[in-house]
């Protein structure tokens, strides 16, 4: 086996996607070289490839994503600007139907982009290979870390090349990050050096979404650019949403918790689309010009690896973004939240305490899981550790809050930076609000 010694001062980033890439960026401030391990090709521009399946459907950039994505690399969300994709104020050019109907209009002063997946991960990666520091290797599936004699550190890693010659190599790093994915193999990777596997939680609600793109109507007349119509559980588990995207394009997810699963042949989409609880999409997309098929995707359970409960963690390595912490993607949290916790990684290696990521990690992780799951757990089918009493009383209160963000734009206001991880929760229960949705009377 070839063996492939880089810098003394060097790290290895497993998975190119954006955690990856993010991860990649921040890593330069703190090691000469720094290698991603991708198992794709990437394909020449901003278009789909195997790896990320999502990509056909719809992605929201949150607010903080968005914020966190620009600081890491600034400019890019001018370089998004001259692609196309549309700047959004949350609240002014984006607009909810909920339980209470539509969401007043109003001035959030939070904005984002709305743009492709694949137009994020090409803009994204096109800086990473611009930088000198950085160095990728396609086509390349990592199998496993390599240790210290005493297995107290992690050294590096072995890759397969995929395809043609299966050609195997070592790398040695500094510092290994796994941000690999749903589909990670660390825990594999750490019983075969001597380490426990993290034990796992799984909550889901068997959502599942479908997906179409549509060419933009010139004609067409809204305020808004991004349109979205909540699901009403637990009686009405149907939603969705409609984005406005570079190109003059719309794509339009729809989504049924319960395995009431949209369907992916056209006459059966538009069916469910105009069974929402407004018809405001049916009525968009009626007239408009479908550019491709119509895509399923099920794969929506919450699945958060407890790594930070483990007594014993090897050196020089870290697991973050989705390989920690998968999200129900309907909800549009995992950019985001994985950027997040590459400014964990951040903040833990300038103090010079990488063993405290896991930790930083999990304080990250801790609100945007109890977010998704505290919403999953509103949908009678849904598996997992079954919720307490205080979940259900949270429930009553924030169908409460959303029936009165119609009502009060400081709510309205309130509810759009926690929703946008900008505010923590606990936002929501300022003394002022408590007692609205406690004397309210529906």
């Amino acid at each position: 086996m070839l063996r492939e010694v880089v810098d003394m001062s060097s790290a290895v980033v497993i998975g190119g996607s954006m955690a990856g890439l993010l991860t990649a960026q921040a890593l330069t401030e703190f090691f000469d070289r720094v290698t991603v391990i991708e198992r794709d090709l990437y394909p020449a521009g901003a278009e789909q490839r195997a790896g990320v399946p999502q990509a056909r459907h719809l992605h929201v950039l949150l607010a903080r994503g968005h914020q966190i994505i620009e600081s890491l690399l600034p400019g890019l969300d001018a370089e998004l600007d001259g692609a196309g994709a549309p700047r959004v104020e949350l609240g002014y050019d984006t607009t909810i139907y909920g339980r209470g109907g539509w969401v007043p209009r109003f001035h959030s002063g939070l904005y984002s982009r709305s743009v492709s997946r694949v137009l994020l991960d090409y803009t994204t990666r096109c800086r990473l290979l611009a930088n000198p520091r950085v160095t990728f290797m396609e086509g390349w599936q990592v199998s496993g870390l390599t240790a210290s004699a005493d297995q107290s550190r992690v050294t590096g890693v072995r890759a397969q090349m995929r395809g043609g010659s299966r050609e195997e190599r070592t790398l040695e790093a500094d510092f290994v990050v796994d941000a690999s994915g749903r589909t990670s193999h660390a825990p594999e990777w750490l019983t075969a050096i001597g380490y426990d596997a993290p034990e796992e939680t799984v909550v889901n609600a068997f959502l599942g979404y479908a997906t179409r793109w549509y060419k933009k109507q010139p004609e067409f007349k809204a305020f808004w650019k991004d349109l979205l119509i909540a699901s009403q559980p637990p009686h009405n588990p149907r939603g969705g949403a409609l984005w406005e995207v570079e190109g003059g394009r719309w794509v339009v997810t729809l989504a049924g918790a319960n395995r009431d699963y949209p369907p992916t042949d056209e006459a059966g989409f538009m069916e469910f689309t105009r069974s929402l609880p407004h018809p405001a999409i049916y009525e968009a997309i009626q007239e408009a010009e479908p550019l491709g098929d119509i895509y399923g995707y099920q794969r929506t359970e919450n699945r958060l690896r407890h790594y930070d409960r483990l007594t014993r963690w090897p050196s020089g390595f870290a697991v973050l973004g989705d390989a920690v912490c998968a999200f129900n993607p309907v909800y549009g949290q995992g950019i985001t939240t994985g950027a997040m916790q590459v400014e964990a990684l951040q903040a833990a290696l300038r103090a010079g305490d990488p063993a405290s990521l896991r930790q930083r990690i999990a304080r990250v992780i801790q609100t945007t899981w109890l977010m998704a799951t505290g919403e999953d757990y509103r949908y009678p089918a849904t598996e997992g550790p079954r919720p307490g009493f205080s979940t259900k009383l949270m429930h009553r209160y924030i169908d409460r809050v959303q029936v009165l963000l119609c009502q009060d734009t400081a709510l309205a206001q309130t509810f759009t930076e926690v929703s946008s991880l900008v505010t923590p929760p606990a936002a929501l229960f300022k003394p002022a609000y408590v007692w609205k949705a406690l004397t309210f009377r529906e």
